[in-house]
């Protein structure tokens, strides 16, 4: 057990470096730095380790199939252009799957984690808890793509689109394939507030990064959102850690 808290604890401290250093490179040096283009990919990867640690064993098998998944979708993204649309990884996220970067399938992992353990306080229907997670998803990358396929620069857009150059077919995509995740993988996780930690990390992360960058779009979705973070915990707190009780 001390070996095991050792591991988290020795995680957090790395992950904790990854993410100032990221905060700090975009807010107050335009970028990284020449020759750290390991850390993005370090960054998830790490954040993903931490996640699948904090979770219980039943658990992480899920949190794994949701990254498989998640980059099975991504493969067929690039191949197909379905379900997000039509787009390129750049050299930014390596190492790669079949072209599919190894660090997309951690952020599906971490999102996926983070969702359905804020959604594990919310009392309802299994239908509609699914759909609530998709929709979280969604907003998540209201947030997340213009900045990824922006200033951060880990794919492009072949097309266009009309949000931040996004496309609105990549959000129907992610509400489609999060719809997926959280309707095959439907067990809902044992609350812990804990465990919000990585992802409510990387929500603050790129809501900063946006307001550095001053893209009021996703700076509005990440505010958003990180309100109805605290909303959540807040609620957790002082209701005894259920917000609505209703037939499963």
């Amino acid at each position: 057990m001390k070996a095991y808290k050792s591991v988290q604890a020795a995680l957090w401290i790395g992950y904790a470096v990854l993410w100032c250093g990221g905060v700090a490179s975009y807010l107050f040096l335009g970028g990284p730095p020449a020759g750290s283009g390991w850390t993005a990919p370090a960054f998830l990867f790490t954040g993903a380790l931490l996640t699948l640690a904090l979770a219980p064993p039943g658990r992480r098998w899920r949190l794994m199939a949701a990254g498989l998944a998640g980059m099975a979708a991504e493969l067929a993204g690039l191949k197909w252009g379905v379900p997000f649309g039509a787009y390129a990884y750049t050299e930014v996220l390596h190492p790669t799957v079949l072209g599919v970067p190894v660090a997309i399938g951690c952020a599906w992992l971490i999102l996926f984690a983070y969702v359905g353990q804020m959604l594990a306080w919310l009392r309802v229907r299994a239908w509609l808890r699914a759909a609530a997670g998709a929709a979280w998803m969604t907003a998540l990358d209201l947030l997340i793509d213009p900045l990824a396929a922006g200033p951060l620069g880990y794919w492009v857009w072949s097309g266009g689109g009309r949000y931040y150059g996004v496309p609105w077919s990549n959000f129907a995509g992610w509400f489609v394939v999060g719809l997926g995740l959280f309707l095959a993988l439907r067990r809902p996780p044992a609350k812990d507030l804990k465990a919000t930690g990585v992802g409510g990390s990387i929500l603050l992360f790129f809501t900063l990064v946006a307001a550095g960058q001053r893209m009021a779009g996703p700076l509005i979705a990440g505010a958003s959102l990180l309100a109805l973070h605290a909303g959540v915990v807040l609620a957790a707190r002082r209701g005894g850690g259920e917000l609505r009780r209703s037939g499963r």
